[in-house]
């Protein structure tokens, strides 16, 4: 029987053997954190990105807001 441990990337791996529970979730809470600012930062506003858009609109979802949800940035 396959179980999620045994589906984790190698850096999962590292991670749940280099630290415990608590640790774990500090960095979890950590990180949701600073995704939070990035979106409070690059939000919609006009139908643009309001930390992107200065002189010319840049569409939203800008770049910054696609590589949070997962899109691989244009080459």
């Amino acid at each position: 029987m396959t179980t999620a441990y045994d589906k984790a990337s190698e850096a999962a791996r590292a991670l749940l053997t280099a630290f415990d529970e608590i640790q774990l979730a500090e960095m979890c809470a950590a990180q949701s954190a600073r995704i939070r600012r990035v979106r409070l930062l690059h939000r919609e506003e006009y139908g643009g990105c309001a930390e992107c858009t200065h002189e010319s609109m840049v569409s939203w979802p800008c770049r910054t807001i696609r590589a949070v949800d997962g899109e691989q940035p244009d080459a």
